[in-house]
């Protein structure tokens, strides 16, 4: 047995740990997403940030990577939770490609619906990044733009882009059947039960009471 695998943790040992050790096992920072979209704009408007978006997005990295990346981040840090990150993701998504678009850069704004499609590109952006980051006077901070890439295939990452496409995939609520289809003109008999416009309605006599009476209450008992 090797040295290493002795030193490893032990299971379980997390639930010995103090809790509220890290930021993500105390209360966030925000609740509301208003205050935490603002958050998240006022660090993209970060001229370092715009810079290493576009490159990243000249590269390859879709507007979806970079905005899961983002929220994860934020759950991480503590800012807000895992349910504001996805009620302001579309928010986010936007952001991004408005720095795309004033940047003037071509940019590819989701991943393959495929999973399988989806591993391929991330495992080429992967080696397309790490070769940018290899050149002599890259512009790119090596040591967020590898925290991003180490970002994108973590579980966190994978579990938040299974709660938006779940959410995106929910069926919208249905609408009443009658709603939007022709309704056929009233018969004759109906057009004479309904009054017109100015006439009081007309009141229909009770009818007459059938011999031996129907339903359960009216058999002897």
């Amino acid at each position: 047995m090797s040295q290493a695998m002795l030193q490893g943790p032990i299971p379980g040992q997390s639930l010995t740990d103090e809790p509220g050790n890290y930021p993500w096992e105390k209360p966030p920072k925000t609740a509301k997403p208003e205050e935490a979209l603002m958050m998240h704009i006022e660090k993209m408007s970060n001229p370092e940030f715009m810079e290493g978006a576009s490159i990243l997005m000249e590269i390859g990295v879709p507007v979806e990577v970079l905005t899961n990346t983002a929220i994860t981040g934020a759950v991480a840090a503590g800012i807000h939770s895992i349910d504001v990150g996805i009620i302001i993701a579309p928010a986010i998504h936007k952001e991004v490609v408005s720095i795309a678009k004033m940047t003037g850069v071509n940019y590819t704004e989701f991943l393959s619906n495929d999973a399988e499609e989806e591993a391929k590109q991330k495992m080429h952006i992967k080696a397309l990044v790490e070769a940018r980051l290899s050149k002599k006077g890259s512009k790119l901070d090596k040591e967020e733009v590898s925290e991003t890439m180490q970002a994108m295939t973590s579980p966190e990452v994978e579990q938040l882009e299974d709660m938006r496409d779940e959410q995106e995939g929910a069926p919208a609520p249905a609408a009443d059947a009658s709603a939007g289809m022709d309704m056929p003109p009233p018969t004759e008999e109906e057009g004479q039960q309904m009054p017109q416009e100015g006439q009081p309605p007309q009141e229909t006599p009770p009818a007459a009471p059938q011999e031996g009476g129907t339903g359960l209450m009216s058999r002897g008992a």
